[in-house]
C-alpha cells in the first residue's frame, strides 16, 4: 500500500455513512467493483490424547475375564497398566502399590501370586511385566528395539487353571476359603503380535477363542419341599400386615 492509498482511506474514514452509501452504487453502477465470496476451509484437527493409554486384545480380554478376577486383582492391574512403561516393563515394587491402593502387604502377595497363576503377569529372566498377549503400552512399529524386545517378552498364552473338587458347591465360605485347589496348566491365550516383517496383520475376532473355568457355585433349586416353605414364608408375612 502506498502513500497515496493511505490518504485516500483517511480520507474516506472522514466521510459521511450516506457518503460512503452513494460512492459504493456510482461503482457497481459502473461495475468497478467486483464481489468476490472466500469460503474458508476448517483445517482438519489432530486427535491426541491427554490420558495413558493402553491396547487391548478383545479375544485375549475375554478370556482374562472368565478367570474369576477379584475387585483387589483388577485394582492391582489397572494401576500397573497406568503406570507401566512402554513395552509393558513393569518398575513398581509391591510397597508402593500398597501404599498408593493402600492394601495390606500380605494381601498384594497373595495377589500377585493370583495374578501371575492367571498368566496375567510375566516373569521373565528377573523382569515383570504385564502379558502382551492381553495388553500392549505403545505401538509396536513406535518403539525401540529394547521396548520392542521387552514386548515380545512379555507374551504368555498360559493360565494355572484351578480344579474344583466335587461337592465344592457344599462347602462353608471359611472351608472354601481353606481349601488347597490343584491347578492344570493350560494354554487360554492365543499371539497377539506377529514380529516379522514378512507378514501381514491380519487379526480377526476369533469366537471360539474363550475359555469355560468350571467353577461349582450353590444354585437355588426350587423343589416341592422349599417352595412349600417359601408359600409358609408368605402366608405369615401376609398375616402378619393384615393384623398390624
Amino acid at each position: 500500500m502506498n502513500t497515496n492509498d493511505t490518504e485516500l482511506l483517511r480520507l474516506f474514514d472522514t466521510l459521511t455513512t450516506e457518503q460512503k452509501i452513494d460512492i459504493a452504487r456510482h461503482l457497481l453502477q459502473n461495475k468497478d467493483i467486483k464481489s468476490t465470496t472466500v469460503i474458508a476451509k476448517e483445517e482438519d484437527k489432530a486427535i491426541s490424547f491427554s490420558q495413558p493409554y493402553v491396547f487391548a486384545f478383545t479375544s485375549n480380554f475375554r478370556v482374562f475375564s472368565d478367570l474369576d478376577i477379584s475387585k483387589n486383582e483388577f485394582r492391582v492391574l489397572t494401576y500397573i497398566l497406568e503406570y507401566m512403561e512402554f513395552g509393558n516393563l513393569i518398575n513398581l515394587s509391591q510397597a508402593s502399590l500398597c501404599k498408593a491402593l493402600n492394601i495390606a502387604s500380605s494381601n498384594m502377595s497373595t495377589i500377585f501370586k493370583k495374578l501371575k497363576q492367571k498368566g496375567i503377569l510375566v516373569d521373565h529372566h528377573g523382569h515383570l511385566y504385564i502379558n502382551s498377549n492381553i495388553f500392549a503400552k505403545g505401538m509396536s512399529h513406535q518403539l525401540d528395539e529394547k521396548r520392542k524386545e521387552h514386548l515380545s517378552n512379555a507374551r504368555n498364552v498360559q493360565a494355572e487353571i484351578e480344579q474344583y473338587p466335587d461337592g465344592y458347591q457344599n462347602l462353608s465360605q471359611q472351608e472354601r476359603r481353606g481349601l488347597a485347589l490343584e491347578t492344570v496348566i493350560q494354554n487360554v491365550y492365543t499371539d497377539a503380535f506377529i514380529f516379522s516383517k514378512k507378514k501381514k496383520n491380519n487379526a480377526v475376532p476369533n469366537a471360539k477363542n474363550s475359555i469355560k473355568i468350571d467353577k461349582p457355585r450353590k444354585v437355588y433349586k426350587r423343589t416341592k419341599e422349599n417352595e412349600a416353605n417359601r408359600q409358609d414364608l408368605v402366608n405369615i408375612t401376609n398375616h402378619l400386615k393384615a393384623v398390624s
